[in-house]
């Protein structure tokens, strides 16, 4: 009983010690970022037999070396939904179905996505029926994005 007391004074003592406040410590380092808004209404063909797939790529100086190895860089795609304008966060996948003339439904998966390197970025759009050949009138309409680089 007599430990049981001590340890519960012990402590109550130490929770019950202030001392006077230190000093301040060093200013902190603060996030920096880069916002690059980028309109792709041209899109280029892969043509790959075994990859194939539309992509826009941009110079983005802002994404150096260092934000490359030591940042952070995060992609979206602006979208409008219900007359509202919003970000989806890249990658970007939806399932579509669309009707021919003939009233034929197609479905398919659409994936939106994007890869970098230093002072790049490409933004790719992958159909999952792979039907499409080099022909613009199957080329995805304009899209519009947003790269994020955090530092």
């Amino acid at each position: 009983m007599k430990k049981i007391l001590i340890l519960i004074l012990g402590v109550i003592m130490l929770g019950a010690c202030r001392g006077p406040m230190g000093p301040q410590g060093p200013q902190g380092e603060g996030m920096n970022w880069k916002i690059a808004d980028l309109s792709v209404t041209q899109w280029d063909y892969s043509n790959f037999a075994d990859n194939n797939y539309f992509y826009a790529k941009f110079d983005v100086p802002a994404l150096t070396s260092y934000v490359f190895t030591d940042g952070n860089v995060n992609g979206y795609i602006f979208m409008k939904e219900n007359g509202e304008l919003i970000q989806h966060s890249l990658p970007y996948v939806i399932h579509i179905e669309e009707v021919d003339n003939q009233g034929t439904a197609y479905f398919y998966t659409r994936t939106v996505d994007f890869v970098y390197g230093v002072g790049w970025v490409q933004i790719e759009v992958r159909d999952s029926d792979f039907e499409y050949e080099v022909n613009a009138s199957l080329s995805p309409d304009k899209m519009d994005f947003r790269i994020v680089m955090t530092y």
